[in-house]
């Protein structure tokens, strides 16, 4: 992997007053919007350590990319200060945007909560590294390369669109729905389905380590 320069910035988070209660006991602090500007031969390639990331199709000409932080029985100023450790590291090289979220808060025990929503132009490939969460991503047309590690992945994609679905998944289920004639592999703990019969020209590829992966072609 070519290693990201040193141009990392920390997310900036609301100011107190626009803290905003997400559930009982539970404060939600968000940050300024950052956009990357792309061309129709743009890739992304998206790392996420830990939480909820949805994955938006977009028809803007650039890749934006929100984050909230949600705390579950701690004070404003704690929940800020974890908050504040996260950094947002970004490479444009090569027709390859790269963001990756880095430096999450160690010792955090529960109740912190990473959620981030990244808007991708709905053409472009994709590449999503995730350790562990949940993962959520509709409407993309582009060819998707998917490893999660541990927890849901759910996929919407255009049956139109794809070409061959792979859903494999090391210990769960892996599912692939809208698609006729899927040849489905049971291992010992894990699962694989394939599908191959697609019209389009994207690939779809969604591993998961533990959990469950699930494509729906619609």
């Amino acid at each position: 992997m070519r290693p990201l320069p040193a141009l990392a910035a920390a997310l900036t988070l609301a100011l107190p007053g626009l803290a905003t209660p997400y559930e009982a006991n539970a404060t939600l602090l968000e940050t300024d919007s950052r956009t990357f500007p792309v061309t129709a031969n743009h890739r992304v390639r998206l790392e996420f350590p830990i939480g909820e990331l949805h994955v938006i199709p977009t028809t803007e000409s650039h890749v934006s990319f929100d984050l909230r932080v949600r705390c579950k029985g701690r004070s404003l100023e704690h929940c800020a200060e974890l908050a504040d450790q996260l950094i947002l590291e970004s490479d444009d090289s090569d027709g390859l945007l790269h963001l990756k979220l880095d430096n999450y808060p160690k010792w955090t025990r529960k109740g912190f909560t990473v959620i981030c929503e990244v808007r991708v132009p709905r053409a472009l490939a994709l590449r999503v590294e995730m350790g562990v969460g949940q993962l959520e991503i509709e409407g993309l047309e582009g060819d998707l390369d998917v490893d999660l590690g541990v927890g849901q992945a759910e996929i919407r994609t255009p049956r139109a669109r794809a070409r061959e679905v792979s859903v494999t998944t090391g210990i769960g289920d892996a599912n692939i729905s809208g698609a006729e004639a899927a040849t489905e592999r049971a291992r010992f703990l894990g699962s694989r389905v394939f599908w191959s019969r697609g019209q389009g020209r994207a690939e779809v590829r969604v591993n998961v380590g533990v959990g469950e992966g699930t494509v729906r072609l619609e």
